[in-house]
This record gives C-alpha cells, sequence and structure tokens, in this order.
C-alpha cells in the first residue's frame, strides 16, 4: 500500500516528506530534553574520552589555578575546593552523583567531598562524604557495625546494636565514657540524638561585642531560665553594585524559631556611602539548651556591634574581624587555626596558644599548630582584618566560650586520639581496576539554580596549589542523575 504511493510522489515532494520527518524527530527529542516528561535525566562527562560526553551541559572546573590539566590526560585538582556547574532544562528534587577518580594524596589529606550550592550570599554548600582514609583505617581494625545506613565503629565492643547505643546516648551516659562531650566520640556527617547541657549552670553578665566583624558569622548561645535578647547594628559600605540584604535566623534542635529579613533597595550602589541598619532579636520562655543564630550578609557588610543578654556567646568555625585598630585577642578551644590577611597591612607574627606565627603574604591561607594542652587557646593579633578559621568556636572573651559539637572525623582527627566510639553516614568508595568509584546524593528541593544551572563543589580540605608538593586528585569521569516529578505530576498537582 504504502510503495504504490512513494513511487507516484514527486522527487522534490519525497525531499520534503523526508526532512519534514527528520525536523519532526529533531523537535521531539528538543522538547523531551527540555521537558524531561518522565523526571528523570543523566549527564556523564567522561574526561579520559576524546569525545567527552555531555561537555555542554557540565562546565569544566573553576578557578583554573586549582586545576592542572597538562600533566595528565584528565584534569588534576591541586588546590582546594574546585566548582563546576551543570545545566539542567528544568528544576529537580534531587540529583546521585558518580565520581570515577585516581587518589594522589598525601597522607594528611584523608577527606574528599562533594556538595552543591544552597545558599549564594553566604556561599553556602551542603557536603557529602566521597572518601573519609580514617574511617576506612578504623574500619578494619575496630568492631564494626552498619544499621540503618550509619556507620558504627567501637574500639572495644560495648553494644550489639547502634540503637542500644543511642538508647544510652539519649541519658547522657554511655559505657566507658566519662563525659560524652569529651574526647570519648567522634561522628562524620551524623547529628546523633544528643542534647548538651552545662552542669550546675550560672548566668553570666550581658555581653557587648564592639569589635566589627565583616561578612556572614553564626554563632552558638547557651541559655536557661532566662530571656534572650540581641540588638545587631550593621554598616552597609556600598562598595560593590551588589545588594546587600540582611538575614538573621535563630534556631534549637527543634528547627527555626525566628527569622528576620532587611531587604536593601540599594539605593546608593559603589557609592562609598555608608548607611547603619539594625536588627532585634526578643525571645522569651526558651525551653534550656543551646541556639544557633546565623548572620547572612555579603561581604560589603559590616556587623558594627552586638549586645546580647546571654554572656555565652561563641562564633562557628569562622570570625573576619575588622576595624584598624588591633591588639586584639580571640579565644579557640582547637588546635588548629587557619589564617588568611586580607590586605598586606594586616601581615604579622600572631601568637596562638603561646606559640608565634608569622603571616607573610597577603590573600594566602596559612595553616597553623599549637601544642597547647589546654582547653582554651589564646590568639593575639596586632593588625586585624584577619580571617580566622578551624573546626572549633571563637569567642572574644574565654567565658564566652562554648561548643556543642562533638568531635569530627574530619581532616584534623587522628587515630590516635582517645576516642571509642565513632558514628558516621559514609559508604566506602569501591575500587574498580586502579580507580575509586564514590556515589553520593543530594536534595535539589533547597538548592540554588540560577541561570538554568545547579553549582557543584569538590573539595580535598588542606590541599593547596602553592605548596610545591606532587599531591592531587584526578578525575576521570562524573556521572549526575536528575530526578524530580514528572509531566503529569506537575499537570495535576
Amino acid at each position: 500500500m504504502i510503495k504504490p504511493f512513494w513511487t507516484k510522489w514527486s522527487f522534490l515532494f519525497k525531499l520534503r516528506f523526508i526532512f519534514g520527518v527528520i525536523l519532526l524527530i529533531f523537535l521531539l527529542l528538543f522538547l523531551y530534553l527540555k521537558i524531561v516528561p518522565f523526571g528523570q535525566i543523566s549527564y556523564s562527562r567522561d574526561y579520559s574520552s576524546a569525545w567527552r560526553s555531555s561537555k555542554g551541559f557540565i562546565s569544566g572546573f573553576t578557578p583554573a589555578e586549582r586545576v592542572d590539566l597538562e600533566t595528565s590526560e584528565v584534569p588534576a585538582i591541586i588546590g582546594d575546593p574546585v566548582y563546576f556547574s551543570v545545566f539542567t532544562p528544568r528544576t529537580f528534587d534531587q540529583a546521585k552523583m558518580t565520581i570515577v577518580y585516581r587518589d594522589n594524596l598525601t597522607i594528611d589529606l584523608p577527606i574528599i567531598e562533594a556538595g552543591v550550592l544552597v545558599d549564594n550570599i553566604v556561599w553556602r554548600y551542603d557536603l557529602k562524604p566521597v572518601d573519609n582514609k580514617a574511617l576506612d583505617y578504623l574500619m578494619l581494625r575496630w568492631d564494626k557495625l552498619e544499621e540503618n545506613g550509619l556507620l558504627f565503629l567501637q574500639k572495644e565492643k560495648n553494644y550489639s546494636s547502634l540503637a542500644d547505643w543511642e538508647k544510652d546516648l539519649a541519658k547522657g551516659k554511655i559505657k566507658d565514657c566519662s563525659n560524652v562531650s569529651t574526647n570519648c566520640l567522634a561522628v562524620y556527617n551524623y547529628t546523633p540524638p544528643y542534647k548538651y547541657q552545662i552542669a550546675n549552670y550560672q548566668p553570666l553578665l550581658p555581653l557587648t561585642i564592639d569589635q566589627p566583624l565583616r561578612g556572614a558569622h553564626q554563632f552558638y548561645l547557651y541559655l536557661k531560665d532566662e530571656p534572650l535578647h540581641l540588638d545587631f547594628s550593621f554598616i552597609d559600605q556600598n562598595l560593590d553594585l551588589k545588594p546587600a540584604p540582611i538575614k538573621i535566623i535563630l534556631s534549637s534542635e527543634n528547627g527555626i524559631i525566628d527569622t528576620q529579613i532587611i531587604d536593601d533597595p540599594n539605593l546608593n550602589p559603589g557609592s562609598g556611602q555608608m548607611e547603619e541598619k539594625k536588627v532585634t532579636i526578643d525571645k522569651r520562655n526558651l525551653s534550656a539548651g543551646i541556639y544557633k543564630v546565623e548572620v547572612k550578609i555579603t561581604d560589603d557588610m559590616i556587623i558594627k556591634k552586638i549586645s546580647s543578654s546571654i554572656g555565652r556567646l561563641s562564633f562557628i568555625h569562622k570570625i573576619w574581624p575588622v576595624s584598624g585598630q588591633g591588639n586584639l585577642k580571640v579565644y579557640t578551644d582547637s588546635n588548629y587555626l587557619q589564617v588568611k590577611a586580607l590586605s598586606p597591612a594586616s601581615l604579622q607574627t600572631i601568637s596562638f596558644g603561646g606559640n608565634k606565627f608569622s603571616l607573610t603574604e597577603a590573600y594566602r591561607q596559612f595553616d597553623f599548630y599549637s601544642e597547647d594542652g589546654g582547653l582554651i587557646k589564646e590568639i593575639k593579633i596586632a593588625q586585624d582584618d584577619l580571617i580566622l578559621e578551624n573546626n572549633g568556636v571563637f569567642a572574644l572573651s574565654p567565658n564566652a566560650l562554648i561548643n556543642p559539637s562533638l568531635m569530627k572525623v574530619d581532616r584534623f582527627f587522628s587515630v590516635k586520639m582517645p576516642v571509642k566510639y565513632i558514628v558516621a553516614e559514609y559508604q566506602k568508595p569501591k575500587e574498580v581496576n586502579g580507580f575509586k568509584v564514590a556515589t553520593v546524593e543530594f536534595d535539589l528541593k533547597n538548592a540554588y539554580r540560577e541561570k538554568g544551572k545547579y553549582n557543584f563543589m569538590i573539595a580535598v580540605p588542606g590541599l593547596k596549589a602553592d605548596d610545591k608538593l606532587n599531591d592531587n586528585l584526578e578525575i576521570y569521569k562524573i556521572n549526575i542523575e536528575f530526578e524530580g516529578r514528572t509531566l503529569w505530576q506537575k499537570i495535576w498537582q
């Protein structure tokens, strides 16, 4: 039946027909890739292949100075962290990333993580574990249990299940541990059912922090049977052209309690004309315990002053003092300190835990370690405009120092520490034909997406491009499977 019709058609008509069919196929394919009607799509980039599939969807690694493209057939990450983006035609709910890599890292670089950008103001990534050599080492030597997706390691087998251990932890007592909050327990990518409490708590006098701090900060508070009152004073420097909104979030272990937002009309962008803004948080009848305050602002903003009715207030992982006054004392509970001078005028010799360390280059991160065995280490700086970071907390008074976080199996962790229990949400990467293969999953519902792109990170904490060491992480392949609602679910919901 078809053949007679085909033979009757003119050559020009046949040509138009074939062209129309090809055009229809391309149109349907385009619509499929654009709409993704079944809610699932996968992008893959094979860096060892000449074709490098999905190159147009998965971008290259940045910044360029942290990636070696010359030495190996594949990109080698030589500095931490690196970023890449993935273009998707629509939003998705979750993503599964598989990384094929070769590890050429030194023993003091035990951690590899991957993350997706969730907050573009404070540049925060939701990080997931790719590789943790400390856990891999202890899994071969300690008693190991895997339960409900969690890894439970015991130096000595005191529990037959993770559930039994968690019951004791909820009571504040676990076997062979005199104090849970000390070095007895370490965690990784896991928050245990443990409520931090201060024994024999006595309130301190209200605290005023008039040391200006630049950019986003977050801090812990501890209170018991007392109201919470926080007054913030901010300075918008208007040095750049972008809006500088203020967002302050008060939360507890049970979730967000209050959110204060001040939008920026951006009337004086780039003018250098300073604007002062104020925010107040006032809460009563809060239950005893730890509270967290997140101050989300851009680096164009200065926290001029914080007045707190609570005397115990510690900044989490980072503090960035600025003022030009200098001669500042800061206190921390960590033996490690990362310091970066943001101007040549800030180069100096600092004191950390009684030891002297020199900052000899601006915009370079220096890592310092103190042998001080005390619980609190003092940091003395002659000039500020320094970013101080570590895996602990910072305070401007030793009495204000408080850290409810348990020890983490991070790059500062040592297998020689007196830890007796470790709980982690972690899967050891597989080894296939001389390569390592790791898979991580991300919740994209709250991920930041701009111009059709999700932004991802690969982190190797401590890896430096300028240390002249031949250590790197070779990336051979990245595959990302996206999943979301189908076209029919979108229509009917």
